[in-house]
């Protein structure tokens, strides 16, 4: 079952989501902080994930001798 990837991909969304709607219903201090956490832990898996793709991409999209080239200083 892939239950694990399911979660993984909605997860972020869902802390944002339920952190939202709490946010707007909070009437306390702790439920207000609690979904400030929730929105935040929200933002920054799905900035992680973003990050990470772009390296991910960039690095599949690399000339095969840029890894091994070398810039030399010049002496003055």
């Amino acid at each position: 079952m892939q239950l694990e990837k399911y979660w993984y991909e909605a997860s972020p969304f869902i802390y944002t989501v339920v952190g939202g709607y709490f946010l707007g219903r909070s009437d306390s201090g702790i439920l207000t902080l609690s979904s400030l956490i929730l929105i935040s832990a929200g933002g920054t898996i799905m900035a992680m994930r973003r990050r990470y793709q772009l390296k991910a991409r960039a690095a599949t999209h690399k000339p095969k001798g840029a890894a091994t080239q070398r810039t030399r200083r010049r002496s003055v």
